[in-house]
């Protein structure tokens, strides 16, 4: 699916739940989410092939342990940041902002070893 169907896909979800919720139907959040869930299900499988290269050459340099975190950082950013918005559609604001906390505490935790290494060789500099 390129990127214009995908597109095109959720304007459609979009209009149709603006049309839901006009007429007072509970509805509008479970097409929102069920249209969500299928326009990434059918535009996700476009990225299996660079990422499995990317791991390979990360795997081939040596760097496998740094690129799978990378990669686990990133999806936790994209899971999270969708889950927010889902849970905004839904009226629930205040959850979407204790989720995204989590995923920033989370992302957070994922990265303080490349932190760690960072300031330890800014004071081998230093010192």
């Amino acid at each position: 699916m390129s990127i214009l169907q995908c597109c095109a896909a959720c304007i459609l979800v979009a209009c149709l739940g603006y049309i839901l919720r006009g007429v007072g139907s509970r509805g509008a959040a479970a097409v929102s989410l069920a249209g969500g869930v299928l326009i990434l299900s059918i535009a996700l499988p476009k990225y299996a092939q660079p990422i499995v290269a990317l791991l390979e050459m990360a795997e081939s340099a040596g760097l496998s342990e740094e690129l799978s975190v990378v990669l686990r950082i990133l999806f936790l950013g994209l899971l999270g940041s969708i889950a927010a918005d889902i849970c905004r559609d839904m009226g629930e604001g205040s959850v979407a902002e204790r989720l995204e906390l989590l995923i920033r505490a989370e992302i957070l935790l994922l990265a303080l070893p490349f932190l760690l290494e960072v300031f330890r060789l800014a004071f081998e500099v230093v010192a």
